[in-house]
């Protein structure tokens, strides 16, 4: 009997191994594509974050020009710094499409400077009693002022006492914070943190009267409190010092010698007053601006970046002020007002969150 043939069946394996293959290739090539596409979305979405991120930084660069051109222009209207100013004004959101800029400045002169403690090589005894009666005032330990100025100064002597400060404050200390003392001026705020007898809650008992300006502030009687305004003053109260409050709501301080004018502060004779002169100001050398961009894109998910500016306003023809009171005391001549101030932004920091201001 004849054998039957097997290519029909050898045709059908191929065919089925060829099928296999195709469909085989179809899954990698959906595989693939589908690979890409993902990538391509996230290429795409990864962009326009990047996109909307360089936005918002553009709208805190505008909001930075705004601001500066704000303190400026009221630089050219008036010599003093007030709360009937421009730039203490609530200033409404400036709308950019979908975005919006908001802006509010705070005169750093209506707080006391940190770093007024050690200028030009030299302790501000003068600064350090204005910080101790602070602290007083606030119920905390004024010995915390020598501290804050230990972590300043740039020798290794715990002031007035003459003990090495790194021994002493060691012994003092339950951690190894203050190890090694930068002896430095201070760049922010937060780092007082790591002084000696500051932890978070003293700290938010002291921000809300207290700066860090890289050089002298005199303290602007236009626009200080009166726990500020106390501190000023050996003996002086808050409850006292808010006569000097309700006098300049209703008429600015012109110059410091409508200052020594006022009733609370008449009886001061020529030695209290050489003191406390370069202290004291009318108008202000720093401020601090709180940018606010805001993506309104998407409804109901508007996201947020922040800035603090700070920016500084000085006399285009006057150095750093020093400890020296002749030199300060230039703080206080109607002339020095007169002069063409120059306005530029000394620092920028930006912030995922509002930060305290």
């Amino acid at each position: 009997m004849p054998s039957m043939p097997v290519m029909p069946m050898k045709v059908d394996s191929q065919r089925g191994v060829a099928l296999l293959t195709i469909l085989l290739l179809v899954v990698s090539i959906t595989v693939v594509a589908g690979a890409i596409l993902a990538s391509q979305k996230i290429a795409i979405r990864r962009s326009g974050l990047l996109f909307d991120q360089n936005q918002l930084l553009q709208d805190i660069d505008a909001g930075q020009q705004l601001a500066v051109t704000m303190i400026r222009a009221d630089a050219n209207l008036n010599d003093t710094d007030s709360t009937q100013d421009i730039w203490a004004k609530p200033v409404p959101p400036y709308t950019l499409g979908t975005h919006s800029i908001g802006i509010e400045i705070r005169d750093e002169a209506s707080r006391f400077n940190i770093n007024n403690l050690y200028q030009n090589g030299a302790v501000d005894s003068n600064a350090l009693a204005v910080l101790q009666r602070l602290l007083i005032q606030l119920n905390l330990a004024p010995d915390i002022a020598i501290a804050v100025l230990d972590y300043q100064d740039a020798d290794s002597e715990v002031y007035q006492d003459g003990g090495d400060e790194s021994t002493v404050y060691n012994q003092q200390s339950n951690s190894s914070a203050d190890n090694d003392l930068p002896n430095q001026r201070l760049v922010n705020i937060d780092q007082l943190q790591n002084v000696k007898g500051i932890n978070a809650e003293v700290l938010a008992v002291l921000r809300p009267y207290i700066t860090v300006v890289p050089h002298y502030l005199p303290i602007n009687m236009n626009t200080a409190s009166p726990v500020i305004l106390a501190a000023l003053i050996d003996g002086a109260t808050s409850q006292k010092m808010q006569t000097i409050v309700d006098l300049r709501e209703k008429q600015v301080f012109e110059s410091i010698d409508e200052i020594w004018q006022l009733p609370i502060l008449s009886s001061l004779d020529n030695k209290q007053r050489k003191v406390i002169a370069p202290l004291l100001a009318v108008d202000s050398q720093a401020f601090t601006a709180l940018i606010t961009a805001t993506d309104n894109a998407t409804v109901g998910q508007a996201r947020q970046r922040y800035a603090t500016i700070m920016i500084s306003k000085t006399a285009t023809d006057v150095t750093e002020n020093s400890n020296n009171v002749d030199n300060a005391n230039s703080n206080n001549k109607n002339a020095d007002n007169k002069k063409p101030k120059e306005v530029r932004v000394l620092t920028q920091r930006l912030w995922a969150f509002r930060p305290n201001f």
